[in-house]
């Protein structure tokens, strides 16, 4: 199990800890106390112990890899910002383990049947499903696979399991607190451009902009996006069409928000005087946008470190929980027609 001619025992003598501890830490098991893993790493560093992976994994009958799946087209993959942070926190939260990271996209038929045949305890000890749909297939696949899965959202399942878990953000919340401040500032006619369709976190963020507009709520105040900045424009010329006296508009994802902001500027209104405007995701391009964008921040990196810990968890045979993240509005000139005629101006984050 070893290459050279330390051994796990060799490990365990030096730390004056047992066989079993040196493999819980080297697994990454949270079962060991902070004097114990201290122990172990020091001799590992004494005895200059490498592992053998592969070696490992034939005996202990486990993968050492984890499947990050998308079921969404390949390209929103380098596109999405929201993706990209998801990745980077999960790659914090295997620093230092032996864990190898496989990417599986299944956006299509013919990727959902090869993803699906790929997960199993053969080739992967679980999974991190980063975009889950509601009704999404692949949730039942991944769940009848015997391996633990982390959900980044809410997943609808006609199947039971305990080996699901969800980690995800206060959407509804968020929504809510960003349209209660469109109103606060005077907004008498919001509307909404809302992520797709089937897509959980859209779904409810168009609860929380119903929640916040209460009696005024109509259907029709909702346009449906992709999450994308082309179709952020084009929805927002849709609504224009449809109400031409709207004066504030919440977007579902900063990037459909900066495309509004081009229509709005192709059809000769100012932000924020005459529309207001209103993200969510609060990516850097929220910050650097004309004029910057108000936004709803939510935690991005922080869920996929948060996903990897859940999943080592369960690989430990403990329960992880649910986990949840609170969202807050990050208020910019955008939403603030006062700021942009010199009034004060005073971020909330």
């Amino acid at each position: 199990m070893t290459s050279g001619r330390t051994t796990i025992e060799d490990v365990a003598r030096a730390a004056g800890v047992s066989r079993g501890t040196v493999s819980r830490v080297l697994n990454s098991s949270p079962k060991v106390s902070p004097t114990a893993r201290e122990a172990v790493e020091r001799a590992i560093k004494q005895t200059h112990y490498r592992a053998n992976p592969h070696a490992r994994s034939l005996a202990s009958g486990k993968a050492n890899a984890i499947a990050v799946l998308l079921t969404r087209p390949n390209w929103q993959l380098f596109e999405d910002p929201t993706f990209n942070l998801m990745l980077q926190g999960i790659s914090d939260g295997l620093a230092g383990t032996e864990m190898s990271l496989v990417l599986l996209i299944a956006g299509n038929a013919d990727e959902r049947r090869r993803a699906a045949r790929f997960i199993d305890p053969h080739h992967v000890d679980g999974v991190i499903h980063l975009s889950p749909l509601i009704e999404d297939p692949m949730v039942d696949v991944i769940a009848g696979a015997d391996v633990p899965v982390v959900v980044c959202g809410r997943p609808s399942l006609s199947k039971r399991t305990r080996k699901l878990w969800s980690v995800t953000a206060t959407d509804i919340d968020g929504a809510r607190e960003a349209t209660a401040h469109l109103l606060s500032q005077g907004a008498a006619r919001p509307v909404m451009i809302a992520g797709p369709e089937k897509a959980p976190g859209s779904v409810e963020r168009i609860e929380g902009f119903e929640q916040a507009m209460g009696e005024r709520f109509e259907p029709g105040l909702v346009v449906h996006g992709d999450y994308g900045r082309e179709s952020g424009a084009r929805a927002m010329a849709e609504l224009l069409d449809e109400h031409p006296n709207l004066d504030a508009v919440f977007c579902a994802s900063d990037r459909m928000a900066l495309g509004a902001l081009e229509t709005l500027r192709v059809r000769g209104l100012h932000v924020p005087d005459d529309v207001m405007v209103v993200g969510f995701d609060d990516h850097h391009v929220s910050r650097t946008s004309t004029p910057p964008l108000s936004t709803v921040h939510q935690p991005i990196r922080q869920i996929g470190r948060a996903a990897v810990d859940m999943l080592l968890t369960a690989l430990s045979d403990e329960d992880p929980g649910n986990r949840v993240f609170n969202t807050h509005l990050v208020i910019r000139d955008s939403s603030q027609p006062a700021a942009a005629h010199g009034g004060e101006a005073t971020p909330r984050s």
